[in-house]
């Protein structure tokens, strides 16, 4: 009897160790493959921003982890992460790990600029695009620009980068840009950066696409604009279908229009190019479902493709078509074979 019960130990001890093994080897693929599990919907909490030839696309993605309830309440882990695309293999660049007190700004000095949030001052840093390697610690980039950090504000929303320039307001309530060697105060910036919460409330990451002047007159062409296209007879027939306007282009007149293949909420997404000056679609293409947590896709105009945000996945259209090129597994960081 002694010998069976002994046995039974030694068997119940080896199924917990094997347990626990195994959550651990799953917590580990879950890092490793960039926020992989069951339940762990992605979405972009970023522009994607490129390099010079744009070859390469970086965004930062959310995944949400559900840690089961408590007290009637769902518990959501975040797990944030930088991933960077090959647009040319469509295989991963690289990938580094972030967290929700970060926030990547864009290209500017040559690198990636990311603020760090903390509870009394921000701070900034500089990535390679091509490593994901900085370029500028924390530190170091406090050593090198401290005219600049002396000034920062512990949140990233008043900072704005347009045509190489940084746009913020600093902790003493004036505002200025900075070049990466001069701080100057600047009226206009206030008016910039109030235009750019209004363009990119509507059209969220305009700007990394359209790096333009900014006054309340380009927001107001911008909102009538997508209101007109909106009404087209060709676009009417998706309004039921919450049809969304995604980007435009005023120069050239288009427009990026999204809407569901259905009126179920895991329905598919159609993407459409309209041409509002002869008011026609030019194409449309199915870019598949995009998860709760994005809602709706997002966009960044390149100068031959549309970079898609969809969630989950992140695909690669070609302009004048709508062909797929590629198509990238953010939730298993590797591309669709």
């Amino acid at each position: 009897m002694l010998l069976y019960l002994l046995g039974k130990r030694r068997k119940i001890g080896m199924f917990v160790m094997v347990f626990i093994l195994y959550a651990f080897i799953s917590n580990i693929i879950m890092i490793t493959f960039g926020l992989a599990g069951r339940s762990f919907p992605i979405n972009s909490v970023s522009s994607v921003y490129t390099d010079q030839s744009e070859k390469i696309a970086v965004q930062m993605i959310k995944g949400s982890e559900n840690n089961g309830t408590a007290h009637g309440i769902t518990q959501i882990i975040p797990h944030y992460q930088m991933v960077a695309i090959n647009l040319n293999s469509g295989e991963k660049q690289w990938t580094k790990s972030s967290a929700n007190r970060t926030t990547l700004i864009g290209t500017f000095m040559g690198g990636l600029l990311v603020h760090h949030y903390d509870d009394e001052n921000g701070k900034l840093s500089l990535l390679d695009i091509q490593t994901g390697k900085e370029k500028l610690s924390k530190e170091e980039f406090t050593k090198k620009h401290k005219h600049l950090i002396d000034i920062l504000g512990n949140t990233a929303n008043r900072l704005a980068i347009l045509h190489d320039k940084l746009y913020l307001e600093g902790i003493d309530g004036k505002y200025y840009q900075y070049d990466g060697k001069k701080l100057r105060e600047n009226i206009k910036a206030e008016g910039y950066l109030s235009t750019f919460f209004f363009v990119e409330t509507a059209i969220p990451n305009y700007f990394a696409s359209h790096d333009q002047p900014l006054d309340f007159e380009d927001y107001e062409e911008i909102s009538k604009y997508m209101n007109d296209v909106l009404m087209e007879p060709s676009i009417q027939p998706f309004a039921n279908l919450e049809a969304k306007v995604l980007d435009v282009d005023l120069k050239y007149k288009t427009a990026i229009v999204s809407y569901r293949k259905t009126k179920q909420p895991n329905a598919e997404q159609i993407l459409l190019f309209y041409d509002m000056k002869q008011h026609r679609i030019i194409w449309e293409e199915n870019i598949g479902k995009v998860n709760s947590e994005q809602q709706n896709p997002g966009v960044r105009v390149l100068k031959h493709y549309f970079a898609i945000q969809a969630g989950d996945e992140f695909a690669l259209l070609d302009k004048k078509t709508g062909k797929e090129i590629l198509r990238y597994e953010l939730r298993w960081n590797r591309a669709v074979m």
